[in-house]
């Protein structure tokens, strides 16, 4: 167990995908905006699928549902629309600085999304950084537990971290007052619940991105149990 509660120093977990180390799988794909304001991943390889949008922080765990008129619509596990395809072979991607949608187009397979394996120590950074945003934030001490796993799916586990960062960055700050911990823990689903002043995240381990929750599902869970 990794505890942290005094002062994400890490390497970008995402510079790999842009890179030409990897193998390309061709079930990924990239699309690019036609409106060329930036480019994204469509990695199929797991179920649920994988969605990232270079150079952000977060890959989404995208489920697959029927879209009215035909073709298919991927939604995170909050529900909200990231990507349409149409029968056609058409595709619209929905960021938050197009809500009402844009064109994209494919263009070529892609890396496939997987992060790369953290040590034991690198965890224990990210842990230590968390508490200290989180202190900060809210100007009392917090501390963070994670279990300390494998290199690999501890790299799952500090990517939880940065989720829950971005997620307790966009919470209501009312909600924040009592947080007093956030505790990291494994099971057979991706989940997060805050109650009695602990924030805790469950993910399920070997499944990479898909076993965690998203940072708005983590924001929500902060603003529901305020």
């Amino acid at each position: 167990m990794v505890l942290a509660s005094d002062g994400l120093g890490q390497q970008n977990p995402f510079s790999r995908l842009t890179g030409r180390d990897q193998p390309v799988e061709a079930s990924a794909v990239w699309y690019e905006r036609a409106d060329r304001r930036g480019r994204l991943v469509l990695d199929r390889s797991t179920v649920p699928a994988l969605l990232w949008q270079e150079g952000t922080q977060e890959v989404y765990a995208v489920y697959t549902n029927r879209a009215s008129g035909g073709g298919e619509v991927m939604l995170t596990d909050t529900d909200r629309a990231l990507l349409r395809l149409s029968n056609l072979g058409g595709a619209t991607f929905f960021p938050p600085d197009a809500p009402d949608g844009v064109i994209v187009e494919l263009i070529g397979p892609a890396h496939t999304l997987v992060a790369p394996p953290v040590s034991a120590t690198e965890l224990q950074r990210a842990a230590r950084d968390l508490a200290d945003f989180v202190t900060r934030l809210n100007r009392h001490q917090v501390t963070v537990a994670v279990p300390s796993l494998s290199p690999s799916d501890n790299a799952y586990l500090v990517d939880t971290l940065r989720l829950a960062q971005l997620g307790v960055e966009r919470a209501n700050r009312r909600a924040l007052r009592d947080l007093q911990s956030v505790r990291v823990v494994t099971g057979s689903r991706a989940h997060a619940v805050y109650a009695d002043g602990t924030l805790e995240i469950t993910i399920a381990t070997g499944r990479g991105y898909a076993g965690r929750p998203s940072s708005e599902f983590i924001r929500r869970a902060l603003d529901r149990g305020r």
